[in-house]
């Protein structure tokens, strides 16, 4: 196959209005994300200061109530850890 044919052959079509309408829909859908996304990192702020703590803290507490939430166990072997690294450092 020719070069100027296999270009031809790989172009797209042009964009139906299904198509056009889905586009939008997924870039207004990304905007929203990105919103929350802002909305969520200036609520950890803020808990983080009526806490006294860090934003990188607050976000440590909720991974590790999400990941707790989804498998279990999570936080108790956490805390054998700090507690066997706390021994070993004593």
């Amino acid at each position: 196959m020719s070069k100027a044919k296999e270009t031809a052959s790989n172009r797209m079509q042009r964009p139906t209005p299904e198509v056009k309408k889905a586009i939008r829909d997924i870039l207004n859908r990304k905007a929203s994300i990105a919103q929350e996304t802002d909305q969520i990192k200036e609520d950890i702020k803020a808990v983080a200061l009526a806490m006294g703590a860090k934003p990188a803290a607050v976000n440590k507490i909720i991974s590790l109530i999400e990941k707790e939430k989804a498998k279990g166990g999570v936080i108790d072997s956490e805390r054998d850890i700090l507690d066997f690294a706390d021994e070993v450092s004593s």
